[in-house]
């Protein structure tokens, strides 16, 4: 029986074990919340905390502590174990790894999934169903790691897509990281405007669709904006540039 740990037990974390639970394997997680390791133990979705004989480890962190988890995870795991992380953000996490000879088999993953909620009681078995799941592979990836983490992966209801992590970065920045920051742009621009009381009192489903990802986690949030800003950044200038070009002609301005 394959043991698979989890390391960090919020909405992606509970979610993979979730997901995982009743699927032949040995579940083991840690978080940095006691509370939340002894609500996973009670509701059985772990069995245990040690990562140390884990075959694969998910690593479910904030991004900023990705690289420190890693370094701290190389300490300790079997030699021959599958390290993946959960990260939206690759090129940097890629490089670290690349760059320096740890003692882990690295493979880049990012599970194009999520709500705006956090926390192991917003996490669900099904989060994954239907979704993307990129992966990007270390220089000293093989096939076999990743055809096992891929039949992980399946087994969530994902399916897999293999990307260089700097395109992929450039990729999200477009269709995910962009849409969060004008979320919170619009969601603050209306809370501040001379007409927000009445504006607030009137907004219907379009409002909340459009501001929905204004309410992500916070340090998930400023994770990404402040890890990916150069695509962001780059991104928008495209966008601004197509609304002057291009938008009249749809009625966008």
């Amino acid at each position: 029986m394959k043991i698979i740990a989890v390391i960090g037990l919020g909405l992606i974390g509970g979610s993979i074990l979730k997901g995982l639970k009743n699927k032949g394997y040995n579940l083991v997680g840690t978080s940095r919340n006691p509370e939340t390791v002894k609500k996973a133990l009670e509701q059985g979705l772990i069995s245990g905390t040690s990562i140390n004989e884990a075959d694969v480890i998910f690593i479910c962190t904030p991004i900023n502590i990705t690289i420190d988890t890693i370094k701290e995870v190389a300490k300790t795991a079997k030699p021959d174990a599958i390290i993946t992380d959960v990260a939206s953000i690759k090129g940097f996490i890629m490089d670290f790894v690349n760059e320096n000879s740890l003692p882990i088999n690295f493979i880049g993953g990012h599970p194009m999934a999520g709500t705006e909620h956090k926390g192991l009681d917003a996490s669900f078995a099904t989060l994954f169903n239907e979704a993307k799941w990129v992966l990007t592979p270390s220089k000293q990836t093989c096939s076999n790691d990743m055809q096992t983490l891929e039949q992980i992966i399946n087994e969530l209801g994902a399916k897999v897509i293999i990307a260089d992590p700097y395109e992929h970065d450039k990729a999200v920045a477009l269709i995910s990281h962009m849409p969060l920051f004008l979320s919170q742009t619009l969601l603050g621009f209306v809370q501040n405007h001379t007409n927000s009381e009445l504006a607030l009192e009137l907004a219907a489903s379009g409002f909340r669709s459009m501001t929905r990802l204004a309410h992500t986690n916070s340090e998930l949030a400023a994770d990404i904006l402040s890890g990916n800003k150069a695509n962001v950044l780059e991104t928008l200038e495209e966008f601004i540039k197509y609304l002057k070009n291009k938008g009249a002609d749809y009625g966008a301005v």
